[in-house]
């Protein structure tokens, strides 16, 4: 008998997938040019908005704690605490929204504002298969290196002191191996955001592809991770230069006295800058934002990549 499949358009590699964000620039720069500016735009405006209604609320909850008006600071402080949460769950359908945008891109090549309920419903229970995902593999990381942990203790009570200096290597690269681990559990399930956006929804079958690509995506993860964790050491030490030398005092006083319950408003109150500096606030935070949009080009492109190489459901995997 004759095999009629067919291979997948898209064959999952490493350099594919750390570029494919990139080449879909290529493909289409003017969509991607307008979402990034979209994205940019939209992170500003929300970022400037939220730090500076909590910044004038750390003010004001610090003043009235130098005032002696301990009730009036503690009511502040849980209004600060709890308008922190309501900006996350209020910005939670737009982020969706918008990655449904660019996953409808990255996979089909159409550029439309509205991908349509279905795609921002399959991409929503994306993320919270992943976000099941990563709260399994924190508790199982969690569990064994206390297990771990207890262990070593005893040996090392009960060991020399070579013994015990080789328990402690021992425990720290098993340590590493635990994380290695759950870096590859969320791997596998990556495809599943983009995979979200092709119109299907396998899980099985996103699951089994991120399975078989497992070493070269998690290099490709660990390797986004990297760069966009210099691109925020980068833009926070910017934003951090440009206000000021009493960054470093600031976080100098909350660290001597980590037990102070106004901690976080503290350092709203002396880090945000005020609605009279919302100007160079925005010039500020615009091209941070975009570069950190340009980077999730890569991140984006490692998803749709692996979801692009899953074979169609009567295919035979490549």
């Amino acid at each position: 008998m004759t095999d009629t499949t067919t291979t997948p358009a898209h064959r999952f590699t490493l350099g594919g997938a750390l570029g494919f964000g990139f080449d879909v620039f290529r493909a289409r720069p003017k969509s991607v040019l307008i979402l990034l500016i979209i994205q940019t735009l939209l992170c500003t405006a929300l970022y400037l908005g939220q730090y500076m209604l909590l910044g004038y609320m750390a003010r004001q909850g610090v003043q009235a704690a130098e005032l002696g008006d301990s009730a009036g600071a503690y009511v502040l402080n849980m209004q600060f605490s709890s308008l922190s949460s309501v900006f996350s769950l209020l910005g939670l359908p737009l982020w969706l929204w918008l990655e449904a945008v660019w996953l409808t891109l990255f996979m089909s090549g159409r550029f439309t504002l509205w991908p349509g309920w279905a795609g921002i419903g399959r991409l929503a229970l994306s993320w919270l298969i992943l976000f099941g995902v990563y709260l399994a593999s924190l508790f199982a990381v969690f569990l064994v290196s206390m297990i771990g942990g207890v262990i070593a203790v005893m040996i090392i009570e009960n060991g020399t002191g070579d013994s015990s200096v080789a328990v402690v290597l021992v425990a720290v690269g098993f340590f590493v191996l635990l994380l290695l681990a759950m870096s590859v559990a969320l791997a596998v399930f990556s495809g599943l955001p983009a995979h979200a956006l092709s119109g299907r929804f396998d899980i099985g079958g996103a699951i089994r592809t991120g399975w078989r690509h497992a070493a070269g995506l998690t290099t490709a993860w660990i390797v986004f991770t990297i760069l966009y964790m210099l691109v925020i050491v980068i833009s926070y030490g910017v934003i951090a230069a440009w206000v000021g030398e009493h960054v470093v005092r600031t976080f100098e006083d909350a660290f001597q006295n980590p037990s102070d319950p106004l901690m976080s408003m503290r350092l709203y109150a002396e880090l945000v800058p005020g609605p009279d500096k919302l100007g160079i606030s925005a010039l500020v935070l615009l091209p941070v934002t975009f570069l950190m949009g340009v980077v999730m080009l890569m991140a984006r492109g490692i998803s749709a990549k692996l979801a692009l190489s899953m074979p169609e459901p009567e295919q035979k995997a490549a």
